[in-house]
């Protein structure tokens, strides 16, 4: 079952009101009983002094009338229920009273009270002041105060003869009586103050809790997608700083919402933009009678700027090219795609191609265009495979890579060139080189040689120089793959920092 906050803050405070008057009363109810207990001892204790000073002639005089009628006296003081005058040598009674209300129960009282009375007799020879006994009577479940005074002879101040004891019997009933005469005041005055707390709790419990009701409507209007809702703020207190923070909250999921949304457009976009990337470069291998080619490229960033291809002129020759745009991301695609849109709007006008001709040609047109403030390496390649040369040109590329399948070796091409787009009349010049069969030609950008470890390490051109030679007896699709894999493992755990392409182009 479900119980409100209002209900719970009610019951909290009934209940405490509840433990408050019950505490108050059983601390002022046992005060008040341990009050009356000794006013009405100390009562009972001065009336047998009177009583035994006036008593004392009395005696003397054998006049039992007159102490009858000091003792008589007495009889109606509440609490009081027996008295007696003992004769201390037969050690009875020789004038007494007995309370109304006790009047049948005289015999079971005396009984009661005569089993302590033996043992005071050597008590009341010592002192001259009252002596109090407690006992329980039974008959009606409360306790008796037995109180004994001697009486001594008036005018004999040398040990004077003792000629009497009063003793008088108290009864607690009286007190029980007013107790629950209290309790009753008591339980009614708890009611009265548990109507009037329940009231007041009621519209106290109301106060605190609308603002929180106000905030749990909220929440749920909120929760249900509506983050334009706003939450009153009702209080000035700690549940309305409360109130102004859940709409500050609710703003800030608002506008995460609505970058979220504007980030999965951006990723969306992205991807499509990867999509279109990775189409404008060969995705299968080249196999030709005379050679094999293959590539293979991953952007860091989603899109990169890194690019190669490889296409077979109507001269039946095969131009091969890498490039690396610096930076990442989609401003380097961007100036990828100039670079492809150069390179084929060149190849299709142009029926004879030099490799210098084009990094020239390409260099020019990003050096002109002042708001591209970006450079690109690249290295054009093209293979004649019925002379097995390879004429290049290097805009700024690492080095040409050279396998030697006779010799099992990989040498390094010397020359070099400024990257393009830097400085607009640079020249750059052709180099060519004789191939034999089982020779390949690698190039790669430096996502590849420098991909690192957790320790910073770097894969380097050492170690690609290693698994060229160690997997150059397989076809070239087979070498790219082995050594992405190679290279991600030696980089497992680490994020990919930079654009990695490989191509390779192996000799029959």
């Amino acid at each position: 079952m479900r119980v409100s906050i209002r209900w719970k803050v009610l019951m909290m405070i009934l209940l405490l009101i509840t433990i408050v008057l019950v505490s108050i009363g059983i601390f002022i109810t046992k005060k008040q009983a341990d009050e009356l207990k000794e006013s009405m001892i100390q009562n009972a204790k001065n009336d047998a002094r009177n009583f035994g000073f006036r008593s004392a002639r009395a005696i003397l005089d054998n006049d039992d009338l007159a102490i009858s009628d000091n003792l008589q006296s007495m009889r109606n003081m509440p609490g009081y229920v027996l008295g007696h005058v003992l004769n201390p040598k037969t050690k009875v009674a020789t004038v007494e009273f007995i309370n109304k209300s006790y009047s049948d129960e005289k015999a079971y009282i005396e009984k009661t009270i005569n089993q302590v009375t033996e043992s005071i007799w050597t008590n009341l020879s010592k002192s001259n002041e009252p002596h109090l006994d407690q006992l329980d009577y039974q008959k009606r479940d409360v306790k008796l105060f037995v109180i004994y005074y001697p009486i001594y002879h008036p005018f004999i101040k040398q040990d004077p003869p003792l000629l009497g004891v009063v003793q008088i019997v108290l009864s607690n009933e009286v007190i029980s009586e007013r107790i629950k005469k209290n309790a009753r005041q008591l339980i009614i005055t708890t009611i009265g103050f548990w109507f009037l707390g329940g009231f007041g709790s009621f519209f106290l419990s109301r106060l605190i809790v609308r603002p929180i009701r106000v905030l749990v409507d909220g929440a749920k209007i909120i929760g249900e997608g509506n983050l334009d809702f706003k939450v009153p703020v009702l209080t000035n207190d700690e549940l309305g700083d409360l109130a102004k923070q859940f709409n500050t909250m609710t703003e800030g999921l608002k506008n995460a919402q609505q970058e979220k949304e504007e980030q999965l457009l951006v990723n969306e976009q992205i991807r499509q933009a990867k999509e279109i990337q990775e189409g404008m470069n060969p995705l299968n291998m080249l196999d030709k009678n005379e050679y094999q080619v293959m590539g293979y490229t991953r952007a860091a960033k989603g899109v990169g700027g890194d690019y190669f291809d490889f296409q077979v002129l109507p001269n039946e020759k095969l131009a091969l090219l890498i490039s690396d745009v610096s930076g990442k991301s989609i401003s380097a695609s961007l100036v990828m795609v100039l670079i492809k849109t150069v390179v084929v709007t060149y190849i299709e006008l142009f029926h004879k191609i030099r490799c210098d001709e084009i990094l020239t040609a390409i260099n020019k047109i990003m050096a002109k265009q002042a708001h591209i403030d970006k450079f690109a390496t690249m290295m054009f390649t093209i293979f004649d495979p019925e002379t097995k040369t390879v004429q290049f040109a290097n805009g700024g590329q690492g080095p040409l890579f050279i396998y030697r399948a006779q010799d099992h070796v990989c040498t390094l091409s010397k020359q070099t060139g400024l990257p393009l787009g830097i400085d607009e009349d640079n020249i750059y010049h052709n180099s060519q080189l004789q191939l034999a069969t089982g020779d390949m030609v690698v190039l790669y950008t430096d996502g590849v040689s420098e991909a690192w470890d957790k320790e910073k390490n770097e894969f380097g051109v050492h170690r690609l120089r290693e698994k060229v030679i160690e997997y150059a007896p397989l076809r070239v699709d087979e070498i790219v793959k082995k050594i992405v894999v190679d290279i991600d493992n030696f980089s497992f755990g680490t994020e990919q920092h930079d654009d990695m392409t490989l191509v390779i182009l192996k000799v029959k």
